[in-house]
């Protein structure tokens, strides 16, 4: 097929002229630069110069267009298998031909990752916020000389919002050991205080902030009305009285996320999560009232750019339309412009393979569920979303292309404990991993399996990534007759397990979502005491820099199957990639996308007599 691309990284110059991103095909990433003056923004991809060897960008730059037209990124540098060396340049570049030119380099003697923001004021000072450690963020500005430190701040940095012309910004602040908090920095001072902080166990964040009006709109996790493990949004106004959590903006069950207010600071551009798809939305705080946004059916993320003219800049994408920046020209106004796909994709939008949403039976009601092709085809795909608390959206996901274009049908189901459907459909498998969401999978498979014997067809595989790849083990293991075969990317063995040998934040929220916060033991969902009983094939793959799973979860199962007899690239193909958890997930290395797409398409069962084995 085609090559499949991707865009990330959007970012939005200070005055609104201009926008930028990273597009990547394959391992091919180059810069992007939008126009927004016109009324239907244009796209030009900056690529490498001529006489590079290699391009000035990868997957770990960060991008910042100038309002004069140029963008500087942010390259921190990595040794020969991606892992941060410690240090980093900040480019600015500007198109010069059919490529790029790089006009000017600030060495950053030490950064592991940070972004750039661009100053509103008339001066439009440009910042560079470091993470040097697990300990240390820096503040930098960009000057002609050089880069010069503002203010070094324990712990990490992230986000970034201009509270006023350009001496006070906002940011989130995770101290070593805490939770994570909103801070003020006065960068005239050189000083910062602590904001926005409900409680030493909620995660509270600034999410945007009007210069106008001096509104800041926040968000924590402590509970409230919204759904648990999601969170509420609050508004901070200039009076110095409490934060307000307006109802209307915290309803279940919609899950809302505050993305930009409009230049008169009257109005907060949020988006709403219905099931799988998303929509945009206005509040009003005045008339408390929330008002949706027409549009197509599909996905939206920040950042987003609520422009002087009125119009509304955000990234969207659908099964069909790979990320692209959407233009809506005013909120009442139905008709959004969509960007083309991203350079070297070649044959547009339509190429594409779409997809459908479709109800199907679970063990308590029907499925919301995302399905790619006929149910009929000779190769059935059961993709099983990570999380736990998550869900599959109305988006583009490149391996469900490759996979539907090798000729599989793909059913991803929203079974319960996935996000987006209220309370009732989300609190069953807190604290009850493998239970509530593993009931619904296998009775989604024996409907499924029920049509495809009748019409003498392979029955499906099992396709996981992280807790969907736990998933997708536990149900191998507890319904053996029922697939075809079960791959698992990034597995865990079992709560606990995972509880163990993963690193703090992983760990804390393990013992939060998980029974290992009683202690309680959970018989069956241990695969590396139940994967006796598997008797699909099976391919394992996880990265060898995951972050979130360490690796000895994969290859302690392996170690497992070859105790029980399994013979490794006859029963079961175990793969390792040097990548991180997150590209292991997406199956972002060619090899073990091929893998995986050559996996469900050939894995087959075989009986012995009595009883079924590999």
């Amino acid at each position: 097929m085609k090559a499949v691309p991707s865009r990330f990284g959007f970012a939005f110059s200070a005055g609104g002229r201009w926008a930028a991103c990273l597009s990547a095909v394959d391992d091919d990433v180059t810069l992007e630069r939008w126009d927004l003056a016109c009324p239907a923004p244009t796209s030009r991809a900056l690529d490498r110069p001529a006489a590079a060897a290699r391009s000035a960008v990868d997957r770990g730059c960060g991008a910042l267009p100038l309002d004069d037209g140029r963008v500087l990124v942010v390259r921190p540098a990595t040794d020969a298998h991606g892992v941060p060396a410690g240090h980093g340049t900040v480019l600015a570049v500007g198109p010069a031909g059919p490529g790029l030119q790089v006009t000017r380099t600030w060495p950053v003697p030490s950064m592991l990752g940070g972004f750039l923001l661009a100053g509103p004021g008339p001066g439009r000072s440009v910042l560079l916020v470091t993470v040097e450690d697990a300990r240390t963020s820096r503040i930098w500005q960009l000057t002609a000389s050089g880069l010069k430190t503002v203010l070094r701040i324990p712990g990490v940095l992230a986000g970034g919002v201009w509270v006023d012309g350009g001496r006070t910004l906002a940011l989130d602040h995770t101290a070593p050991g805490q939770r994570t908090d909103g801070i003020i920095v006065d960068l005239r001072e050189r000083a910062w205080r602590r904001i926005w902080s409900v409680s030493g166990t909620s995660t509270d964040r600034i999410a945007a902030c009007s210069r106008r009006s001096g509104v800041l709109a926040v968000t924590t996790t402590a509970p409230g009305v919204q759904q648990p493990g999601t969170e509420q949004i609050g508004l901070r106004f200039p009076d110095g009285g409490p934060v307000r959590f307006p109802e209307t903006l915290n309803r279940p069950p919609r899950l809302r996320t505050p993305l930009a207010f409009d230049t008169t600071g009257a109005r907060l551009l949020v988006r709403e999560i219905h099931g799988a798809v998303a929509r945009l939305a206005v509040y009003s705080p005045v008339a408390d009232r929330l008002t949706p946004v027409p549009g197509p059916r599909g996905m939206v993320w920040g950042p987003a750019r609520w422009a002087d003219d009125g119009r509304i800049h955000v990234r969207f994408a659908a099964p069909h339309r790979p990320p692209t920046l959407a233009t809506v020209p005013a909120p009442a106004r139905p008709t959004w412009s969509l960007a083309p796909d991203a350079p070297g994709a070649g044959g547009g939008s339509g190429g594409w393979r779409r997809a459908e949403l479709m109800e199907l039976p679970g063990a308590a009601g029907p499925i919301e569920t995302i399905v790619y092709g006929d149910l009929k085809r000779p190769r059935l795909v059961l993709a099983l979303h990570g999380g736990p608390l998550s869900a599959w959206r109305f988006e583009f996901e490149p391996l469900f292309q490759h996979l539907a274009a090798a000729g599989a049908a793909v059913v991803a189901p929203n079974y319960r404990g996935s996000t987006g459907y209220g309370e009732r459909h989300l609190r069953p498998v807190i604290g009850d991993w493998g239970g509530p969401d593993l009931d619904d999978v296998i009775h989604l498979a024996n409907a499924i399996s029920r049509d495809r014997d009748a019409a003498g067809l392979p029955r499906p595989i099992l396709l996981g990534g992280s807790y969907g790849a736990y998933l997708a083990l536990l149900a191998a293991c507890r319904s053996p007759e029922l697939w075809s075969g079960c791959a698992a990317l990034a597995p865990f063995t079992s709560a606990d397990g995972l509880r163990a040998a993963a690193p703090g934040a992983v760990r804390e929220r393990v013992a939060r979502l998980s029974r290992c916060a009683t202690g309680e033991p959970v018989s069956g969902r241990d695969v590396l005491r139940a994967c006796a009983s598997i008797t699909a094939p099976l391919l394992i793959a996880h990265g060898t820099r995951d972050e979130v799973v360490p690796v000895g979860q994969s290859r302690a199962l392996r170690r497992r199957l070859l105790e029980l007899g399994r013979t490794e690239g006859a029963d079961f193909v175990y793969l390792e990639v040097d990548d991180d958890h997150h590209g292991v997930v997406q199956a972002w290395p060619a090899v073990l996308r091929e893998a995986v797409v050559r996996f469900c398409l050939t894995a087959e069962r075989t009986y012995a007599t009595g009883k079924e084995r590999r």
